[in-house]
């Protein structure tokens, strides 16, 4: 069976993936600067694509029956470019990794440590009690929302547990009923669940309808010392209006994990993550999409893929499909 991997996120596992198949797999690695012939060659036969991206610019395959996202979103998937014969799925296990990075960040923003660290390191005593440094902040006693309840809202909950915390939640469907939150909001309600936060996550899938979810209305009811933390997609909060907000100090800062612009390919790694100079803010913590970028998440994943590409093989039902392939007439 012959399977693609195209683009820079997924062609450097392909042995990790060859070790986890038999020998009748075929893997053929493709990046997307790839030319028009050179991609007619890799993806000609191909029975399944792993990829982050998929559009026009990839040839017709009507033999493809599988693509096969490395994550869980599918918003670079352009559904319309889809073989008919090809069902569309993904994949998670990031879950403890992206809350492991969220609560990582509330500590930080609460206590200070890097900053603590690089003034000591330049021989400074500044934050410490001895020359009046005003005590840091505590995690404890925090109202924390999340908005977007689903696997990765729910590992984040999970993980608050044991930090004394008041968790809120705010989901487009009715949340799950558990006993990691005190309060669940319906989406239209998420100005509401915002004004009494001092952390708010955003973990919630980018669709046409959570674009610019969070624009300037959701953000002037937030606390003026409250943190906005986007671990979800950089569309969902409103760009302009997020940056003038950090900027102007009508919020106490952020932590931004996840971008407006992303580099087209492996030697696009300077490109500008905004149109905006984030990096400019005294307020901000940012990072280049890592949030769910560990050990543990890449070998749930990859088992995973591999297991579906077992499944294709063998004709079984595929593992988390978001999208099927058309019934045979």
């Amino acid at each position: 069976m012959k399977v693609v991997l195209y683009g820079s996120p997924v062609i450097s596992f392909s042995e990790y993936l060859l070790g986890n198949l038999t020998s009748e797999f075929n893997l053929v690695a493709v990046d997307y600067n790839a030319t028009e012939d050179e991609l007619a060659i890799a993806f000609a036969g191909a029975e399944a694509v792993i990829t982050v991206r998929y559009d026009e610019k990839i040839p017709s395959v009507p033999t493809l029956r599988l693509v096969q996202v490395p994550g869980v979103g599918c918003d670079e998937i352009d559904n319309s470019a889809l073989p008919v014969k090809a069902s569309l799925c993904n994949v998670y296990g990031h879950g403890d990794g992206v809350a492991e990075f969220v609560i990582l960040g509330m500590l930080q923003w609460c206590h200070r440590l890097f900053e603590a660290d690089a003034s000591f390191r330049s021989g400074s005593w500044e934050y410490s009690s001895r020359f009046q440094a005003p005590p840091h902040r505590e995690l404890s006693g925090c109202v924390v929302g999340i908005v977007g309840y689903g696997l990765i809202g729910r590992s984040i909950a999970k993980h608050l547990q044991g930090f004394n915390v008041t968790t809120l939640v705010c989901n487009r469907s009715k949340p799950v009923d558990d006993a990691l939150h005190s309060k669940s909001y319906a989406l239209s309600d998420l100005g509401e669940m915002a004004s009494e936060c001092d952390f708010l996550i955003v973990s919630i899938p980018l669709t046409e309808s959570t674009t610019n979810l969070i624009d300037y209305k959701i953000l002037a009811k937030m606390k003026p010392d409250a943190v906005l933390i986007n671990v979800a997609r950089g569309p969902v909060i409103n760009e302009s209006t997020f940056f003038s907000a950090l900027r102007d100090g009508e919020i106490g800062g952020a932590i931004i994990d996840v971008w407006y612009n992303y580099p087209a390919n492996a030697e696009d790694r300077f490109a500008k993550p905004s149109s905006y100079d984030f990096a400019s803010l005294p307020n901000v913590y940012m990072t280049p999409h890592i949030s769910g970028w560990t050990e543990g998440t890449v070998a749930r994943r990859w088992n995973m893929i591999a297991d579906n590409l077992m499944r294709l093989s063998k004709g079984k039902d595929l593992l988390n499909v978001v999208q099927c392939a058309a019934s045979p007439p």
